[in-house]
């Protein structure tokens, strides 16, 4: 059977437009971003200090409301990652690794090797292992367990002054890798190694400052 053709008047025609118009499936929707703003816009006081200003300066302001709360956030978030690492983490899992440690000599190899094969986290992680190893085998850092890439910096740059920088920009190249999730780059790798030489040249502890120790021997 035929269906009906249905020639509605003008009032029912427009009364089935706004019914079906009303239906979800042609709800607009907007962005989150568009919706927060609106919601700032909307508790914000009226800046327009009686036409003085134009109405633009409300969003100004919103958008420098937003910036703000933005880089809060970012403050907030950069060290969430450090902190979650070293809370997270065994005390005996700081700079060393589960592993324990090896020689300053066995982290520089597997370092380079790490850089061959393309693997540069690993490598920029074992050459500040060398550093803080090779620390321990010159007797410049006590065998205290479980330091931080960051005390091992702030101890050595007491040593080092003039590499205190360096040790700073490392260590925090160590936790981004480690603990954030980052991925080193051939420079970051070439600049550990670099300070790995420099602290380990024979030249590189200062010179003894105390008087010289008198002689234990007689006399000749």
């Amino acid at each position: 059977m035929a269906a009906v053709p249905v020639d509605p008047d003008r009032d029912s025609a427009r009364s089935w437009l706004e019914a079906e118009l009303d239906r979800p499936g042609y709800a607009v929707r907007e962005s989150w971003v568009r919706r927060a703003l609106t919601w700032l816009r909307d508790r914000l006081p009226d800046l327009s200090l009686d036409g003085q200003l134009p109405a633009w300066t409300s969003w100004v302001a919103i958008a420098l409301v937003v910036a703000a709360v933005a880089g809060l956030l970012w403050f907030a978030a950069r060290d969430r990652w450090r902190r979650a690492g070293l809370t997270g983490a065994p005390r005996g899992d700081r700079v060393f690794g589960a592993e324990g440690q090896l020689s300053a000599a066995a982290y520089r190899e597997r370092s380079r090797s790490s850089a061959t094969a393309g693997d540069l986290d690993s490598a920029l992680l074992d050459g500040y292992r060398a550093v803080t190893a090779a620390a321990h085998e010159r007797s410049v850092l006590d065998a205290a367990p479980a330091r931080t890439a960051h005390e091992v910096a702030v101890r050595l740059a007491a040593v080092f002054p003039a590499h205190a920088g360096d040790l700073g920009v490392a260590a925090d190249r160590f936790d981004a890798v480690r603990y954030g999730g980052r991925h080193a780059d051939a420079e970051q790798v070439a600049q550990v190694h670099a300070l790995d030489e420099a602290l380990a040249a024979p030249t590189s502890l200062p010179a003894p400052t105390g008087p010289l120790p008198a002689p234990t021997g007689p006399p000749r």
